[in-house]
């Protein structure tokens, strides 16, 4: 009965008496493959997020790109009515680069650290409806995520903070808030404002894109240690499949000759016992 179950399912073993040794190496092999399993999860989910910060980044560079274009027109030879159009435009990568802050995937706000449900940045607006401040409603923490054994990375990418990817405190960067700035002094038009324009904002402009230059680079290096961990984790995984099938499976072979044997020795023993049974006491009276 018991070669016959292992024919009828494939496995050598279904109960741990079946071979005590082999379970627990079998059991072990199909726990480090779930670990396996789960740093490939892992490495998939922060892929899609590091691929949501580089395209959202991407696009924020473009419209520093334009603000910079902006800053170095605007000048003295410029009238009134060009400076406040070059103020709106300014207004609109403003409001732009707010809604790419507060990018989310799968309900989680990307740029807002460890604090992901609320949103990256709230803004106060004046009479007109534009912006004249944000607030940030996240943290400069950022989740570490398994991808292999003893190697984390991080998942999300804090707006704000040391390393923050809008407001960087180690290299001076301010997106938004040099942003507002650039737009209230095209706004103003005055000689110092512009004045200003040339002395800080397009230094200001500059160091954003050196900040968004540097994170590229970050993502573009965890890009490459995700994919060379999951090329390694994915062939580790295959190569326990064999292991454990080595340990767990039947060879159909080996089991059908020995089903065979085990019927015909079964055969011959009833046969046997037939012919004793009709043996009786009777038999030896004489």
């Amino acid at each position: 009965m018991r070669v016959q179950q292992q024919i009828a399912t494939g496995q050598r073993i279904n109960t741990p008496s079946d071979d005590p040794q082999a379970m627990r190496r079998v059991l072990d092999l199909r726990a480090e493959l779930r670990v396996l399993n789960q740093y490939q999860d892992n490495i998939g989910k922060v892929r899609e997020n590091s691929t949501v910060a580089y395209s959202s980044l991407n696009a924020m560079k473009k419209l520093n790109d334009r603000a910079g274009e902006i800053a170095t027109m605007a000048d003295g030879s410029k009238s009134t009515e060009e400076l406040g159009a070059y103020a709106m435009e300014i207004n609109q990568l403003l409001e732009e680069a707010v809604r790419l802050a507060n990018t989310k995937h799968r309900d989680v706000y990307i740029f807002s650290g460890t604090n992901s449900t609320t949103a990256t940045y709230g803004t106060t607006r004046d009479a007109n409806g534009d912006i004249t401040a944000v607030s940030w409603g996240g943290n400069s923490n950022s989740t570490k995520v398994d991808i292999a054994s003893d190697s984390t990375v991080d998942s999300n990418y804090p707006a704000e903070g040391a390393q923050g990817i809008l407001k960087n405190s180690t290299n001076g960067a301010d997106f938004i808030a040099n942003l507002m700035t650039l737009r209230d002094n095209l706004k103003s038009g005055t000689a110092a404002a512009i004045s200003n324009i040339k002395s800080t904002g397009i230094a200001n402009v500059k160091a954003d894109e050196t900040n968004f230059i540097n994170h590229f680079s970050n993502l573009g290096a965890m890009q490459s240690r995700l994919d060379t961990s999951e090329a390694i984790t994915r062939n580790q995984a295959s190569s326990i499949d064999p292991l454990v099938s080595n340990e767990a499976d039947v060879d159909m072979a080996d089991a059908f000759v020995r089903l065979n044997e085990i019927q015909n020795a079964y055969t011959a023993a009833l046969q046997s016992g037939g012919t004793l049974l009709q043996t009786s006491l009777l038999d030896y009276i004489r």
